[in-house]
């Protein structure tokens, strides 16, 4: 019973310290939460009010064991609680946490004391305690996460600290991973009730480093069996080479050579570190990432299983990271875009050098801008974690073309990046982009499906299926972002008869009067007028190509752009010089006649 409540405890008191932070007993000051952000978390807009809830949790809390603590208070900066000196004391259970830090993507609680003396352990426990020493238990434990809430991707990293025993690192890196409550209940049917495991492993790793546990364990159970503890240390380093290497024989489908030959080194490596404790880690990297619902109870593991897991075990110090000099981190220039995007990415990461984010952008715009997606998505990185970093300014459009193109592929910092070039644009500058990253766009196989739907939508006056391109070309998530476009479809489709889209046109008018919304309106609406009316004339009055030709290459952000691949009206011949204008960027230079694809540039 008092094992369970001092179990219960230590997880109590955890969960008190990641609530909340203020200062010292004093009443919290009023807190300035800041503005929603696309990229911030539920938990970064909670964890402002952190000292309110910790002060109601510790309040009710206080019923069920003695809580104290020093100082609590939020830090605005680095957007974590922050707990000093937390004490948690009911009957043989005694605790206390140093500091504990906890925010959106991590909680540290340093200085972490359990006093186990009056605890009711298990004697081998409590013997191995004793030998060591370490009857008050102290220690550190840290835990991080990298979270993609959209697409429930975590990468999780926590490392478990006791002093004088030894440290356990755990990682693992899941992508979709979900944990389904058994609908067997609902459905009528007889199931064994268990949850099941959902997602893909990306890779997973356990590292035990030994600071004196072994040695201990080694004396007391040998003890225990009237060994020495060299003995003892003999037997363990046997008896576990000989447990795995046959612990595979009563798989299904039976043992593989390749499997036998994997246990054997698993086994080997074990038996090292059993002989010499040092570090021991267990890792598992798939070629592919792994379906985790392979490891269900519905299908029986098997030698094929275990193999597409990839693991392998290693005894031995653990690598050490690689300590360079940034000024030897130099490249030819004639150097391979591999070694390119390897210097980037270390300098972008900070591990081995000091973090340069403006020099790996100077390295990344090159293939950034000619399309690379490798480069692209560091690009996107290296501004979402410094926005402000240096960009020439006739780098800024091609910089925002690429994140734009980025964004509509899926890649999750795209947009933090793009805001941030967006701001050192003008109107004229963002509106050429945009229609330069659409013409881009309209050249991939998915860009051309996207252009003929639209052909399809006017042709057929589909007002509903223009509405939802605004909105589409408007949020820039299946297709680069182009306000112009949102605009005038909005406008077209609204002009159609669609309600919905009639406030969407209002809305985006509205934005931009108030500044909230960078487009250049007289010329949307011009654009906007000029299709309208190939639109609504007679079909043997309005001309246009069954199928506009894709642009030859992108054109220049200092013109009104080519590629926007405008919708035709109702059918006709084909007659490339009628085809229907689109909305342009803004230059200041007067528009030569319509191109199949847009307006035309000029010089």
């Amino acid at each position: 019973m008092r094992s369970s409540f001092a179990a219960g405890m230590v997880g109590l008191s955890l969960v008190l310290a990641a609530v909340g932070p203020s200062a010292g007993q004093e009443r919290p000051s009023p807190i300035t939460v800041p503005a929603a952000e696309g990229s911030r978390s539920l938990s970064d807009l909670l964890l402002p009010y952190s000292p309110y809830l910790f002060d109601a949790i510790i309040t009710g809390a206080r019923s069920l064991a003695e809580i104290t603590y020093q100082s609590r208070r939020y830090d605005p900066i680095m957007r974590t609680l922050i707990v000093n000196g937390l004490q948690v004391d009911r009957d043989d259970f005694h605790m206390r946490v140093g500091q504990a830090r906890i925010g959106s993507a991590e909680a540290v609680f340093e200085d972490v004391v359990i006093d186990t003396r009056a605890l009711p352990l298990d004697p081998t426990v409590r013997t191995v305690l004793q030998r060591l020493g370490r009857e008050i238990v102290t220690g550190d434990v840290a835990v991080t996460v990298t979270m993609d809430a959209a697409q429930a991707n975590y990468d999780l990293q926590a490392d478990v600290r006791m002093d004088g025993a030894g440290r356990l690192d755990l990682q693992a890196d899941v992508a979709g991973f979900h944990i389904l409550v058994p609908l067997d209940e609902l459905e009528g049917r007889d199931g064994n009730g268990s949850p099941e495991l959902a997602g893909r492993l990306r890779s997973a790793s356990a590292s035990f480093t030994d600071a004196g546990l072994a040695a201990a364990l080694y004396e007391v159970v040998g003890a225990g069996q009237g060994m020495t503890a060299p003995q003892a240390r003999a037997a363990a380093s046997m008896t576990a080479g000989i447990a795995i290497a046959s612990m595979f024989n009563g798989f299904s489908g039976g043992e593989t050579a390749e499997l036998k030959a994997a246990a054997r080194q698993w086994s080997a490596a074990v038996q090292a570190f059993l002989a010499r404790p040092d570090r021991l880690a267990v890792t598992l990297l798939p070629a592919q990432p792994f379906d985790l619902s392979r490891l269900s109870a519905k299908q029986p593991i098997d030698a094929a299983t275990i193999l597409a897991l990839n693991p392998s075990v290693a005894a031995g110090a653990a690598p050490k990271l690689a300590l360079r000099d940034p000024a030897k981190l130099t490249l030819g220039p004639d150097a391979q875009l591999s070694d390119i995007l390897s210097v980037a990415q270390t300098l972008i990461e900070g591990r081995g050098v000091p973090q340069d984010i403006e020099r790996a952008v100077t390295l990344l715009l090159p293939p950034a801008r000619a399309d690379n997606r490798a480069a692209i998505a560091l690009l996107a990185r290296a501004l979402a974690l410094d926005p402000g970093a240096k960009i020439p300014q006739d780098g800024l459009v091609g910089t925002y073309v690429a994140l734009a193109l980025a964004k509509a592929d899926g890649l999750r910092p795209a947009e933090q990046s793009l805001a941030a070039v967006r701001s050192r644009l003008s109107p004229a500058e963002i509106a050429a982009a945009e229609d330069d990253a659409a013409a881009r766009w309209r050249q991939t196989p998915v860009g051309t499906k996207q252009r003929q739907a639209e052909i399809r939508a006017f042709q057929m006056q589909d007002w509903p299926t223009v509405r939802r391109l605004a909105f589409a070309y408007y949020e820039g998530v299946t297709m680069p972002r182009n306000v112009m476009r949102a605009y005038g479809w909005a406008s077209i489709a609204a002009a159609g008869g669609d309600a919905i889209a009639a406030r969407f046109r209002d809305e985006l008018t509205e934005a931009v009067n108030s500044g909230r919304l960078v487009l250049p309106l007289d010329k949307a609406r011009e654009a906007t007028n000029d299709l309208w009316r190939l639109i609504i004339a007679e079909p043997a009055e309005a001309t246009a190509p069954a199928a506009p030709p894709t642009p030859a290459a992108p054109p220049t952000p200092s013109a009104p752009m080519d590629g926007a691949g405008g919708p035709a009206p109702a059918p006709a011949p084909d007659d490339a010089a009628s085809a229907p204008p689109e909305p342009a960027a803004e230059t200041g230079s007067a528009e030569a006649p319509s191109s199949p694809d847009g307006p035309t540039k000029t010089q």
